[in-house]
Parts: structure tokens; C-alpha cells; sequence
């Protein structure tokens, strides 16, 4: 079986996992090998250096290794400037449309704002990293994009349980992000959580891994 890790800052070789490696900086450095996304991270953002990093990045991200844009998006509790993190989210909106490559979202405490600038985009959307009530997410999925889950599901909290089992299964992706955590590990309590074979599990967020990256 494949397992499938969509958004990862950490990841060990393994023939039965396929790692998408985030580049939220460095975007010149080698991919031979390699499977990423790039985005400027609303954490991250330089006012000064803005142009410098966005002309690298989206150079970059017209590679073949780069599958996805992101990860990028709005973010209510960092002190970027909000005009500043509406105005760079546009930009990789607009460029994951024009190189037809998915987005994968950052959004914290701004689901309204994000979906409503996600109107009318054709690419696949990834909200990355969900660990909220089902009535926040619930206009994800509604709209049509992706959820993916992670170290939340390990030992979740009661909303969590709620919210992955009212997920959609078609629309449901694993990551491990940040944590160390083995991607095998996220998918047993996964299948855990939706009383599901393993197996069942692998194979839908396999079939759910393509309909996003073809």
C-alpha cells in the first residue's frame, strides 16, 4: 500500500510513503528527488524583501516537483499586516490558477475570508492542518475543497472526533506537518475514528491524492 502525506516539513525516506515536502523559503535550493509545494507563508512575510522572494519563488514553483502552491493563505492571530497577507494571498491565488497546480491553505481564524477570496477558483484546495469544530470547516467542504488532518486525530478532543467523522471521506487528506509523527500512524487512528479498515482509508485518500495532483 501508498501512503500519501500531502504537507510535511519532516519527512523520512520511505518506499511506501510519498512525501509533499513545503518550501516556505530556499525556493532555488535542489528538488532532484523531491515532491514540494511553495508558498510565502503569511507568518513569514518580509515587506522589504517581498519582491526578491516572490520573483524566486514563483520561478521556482513552474518546476515539475513542485505540485502545489502553498502553503498560503490568512492568518488573524500573527502579527503580519493584514493588508499585506490579503494582498500576497491574491498572488498565489492567481498563480496556482495560471500554473493549474493546487493550493494548499494556512488559514487560522479567517475560514469566511479565505473562502470568500477562493471564489471561483478552478484548482483543487487544500485547507491544511484542520483542528477545528465542524461549523467552521462544514463551508469547506460545501465549497468543495479538501480537508487535511494530522496530528490532531492522534489523541483528539472531543470536537475533533465530530469533525472528522462528519467529514467527507472523498474529501479528506493526511499530513504530519510540523510533528515527526509517522504518516502510518495518522492513517490507523484515522481508520480508528471512522470505524474503517485501514485499508478503506488508504485507499480513498489514495484515489482523493490523485483527483487533486492528476
Amino acid at each position: 500500500m501508498m501512503y500519501y502525506n500531502v504537507h510535511t516539513h519532516y519527512h523520512p525516506p520511505a518506499t511506501d510513503v510519498l512525501h509533499i515536502e513545503n518550501r516556505y523559503k530556499d525556493f532555488a535550493s535542489d528538488l532532484t528527488g523531491r515532491k514540494v509545494s511553495m508558498g510565502l507563508h503569511p507568518w513569514y512575510l518580509d515587506a522589504q524583501n517581498l519582491d526578491e522572494q516572490w520573483e524566486s519563488m514563483v520561478e521556482n514553483a513552474k518546476k515539475a516537483e513542485v505540485l502545489a502552491i502553498g502553503e498560503c493563505g490568512l492568518d488573524k492571530v500573527t502579527n503580519t499586516d493584514w493588508p499585506l497577507q490579503l494582498s500576497v494571498f491574491r498572488q498565489h491565488i492567481l498563480l496556482a490558477q495560471e500554473l493549474d497546480k493546487p493550493l494548499i491553505i494556512h488559514c487560522v481564524r479567517a475560514f469566511g475570508e479565505v473562502l470568500a477570496e477562493l471564489k471561483g477558483v478552478k484548482v483543487p484546495v487544500i485547507f491544511h492542518g484542520i483542528n477545528n469544530k465542524i461549523s467552521l470547516v462544514q463551508p469547506v467542504t460545501d465549497a468543495g475543497h479538501y480537508l487535511s488532518f494530522g496530528k490532531s486525530l492522534l489523541n483528539p478532543k472531543d470536537y475533533i472526533l465530530h469533525t472528522f467523522n462528519a467529514a467527507p471521506l472523498d474529501k479528506v487528506l493526511l499530513e504530519t506537518d510540523d510533528s515527526d509523527t509517522d504518516i502510518r500512524e495518522i492513517y490507523k487512528s484515522a481508520a480508528r475514528i471512522k470505524n474503517l479498515p485501514e485499508k478503506e482509508i488508504v485507499l480513498q485518500v489514495e484515489k482523493n491524492f490523485l483527483n487533486v495532483f492528476h
